[in-house]
């Protein structure tokens, strides 16, 4: 029995004397995402325009390539060719012929809101903002 209580004193000790490497602490540069995306390039979740979510019952899916923001129905006029760098973002509606069809008003506010961008970021929730001209659209990764 002493033995026992010998052998454990010795391996606590032995651990105690142990190198702990230091535990990365939770908001730390290293953990955190960078605040300007390096590239807009995805399909996206709309979760949010203008501060709200997005209401009247539907989603939003919006594609964004290496040269245009598009979200359905693209007939009309739902496209945006667009430059981005370092965050600066310059978005702009080509001109062209647009179809003739009924489109949510949840559409038509997020359409406003892509035309006023000018800069994008992540947000907390590792998120992208696009904002600017007072409007913002909240992206998440699908």
């Amino acid at each position: 029995m002493q033995y026992r209580a010998f052998a454990y004193a010795c391996l606590v000790g032995l651990s105690a004397c142990q190198p702990v490497e230091p535990l990365p602490v939770a908001g730390s540069k290293s953990d955190a995402p960078d605040p300007v995306p390096a590239t807009l390039i995805g399909e996206y979740r709309v979760a949010g325009i203008d501060g709200l979510e997005v209401g009247g019952g539907i989603g939003i899916a919006l594609s964004i390539t290496a040269d245009e923001i598009a979200f359905d129905p693209r007939c009309a006029g739902f496209r945006w060719s667009y430059t981005y760098k370092g965050g600066a973002l310059a978005a702009q509606r080509p001109n062209g012929p647009v179809c003739k069809i009924g489109v949510h008003p949840e559409q038509q506010r997020l359409a406003r809101a892509l035309d006023a961008v000018t800069q994008a970021r992540r947000n907390p929730a590792n998120g992208i903002e696009l904002s600017g001209g007072g409007h913002s659209v909240t992206l998440f990764s699908q």
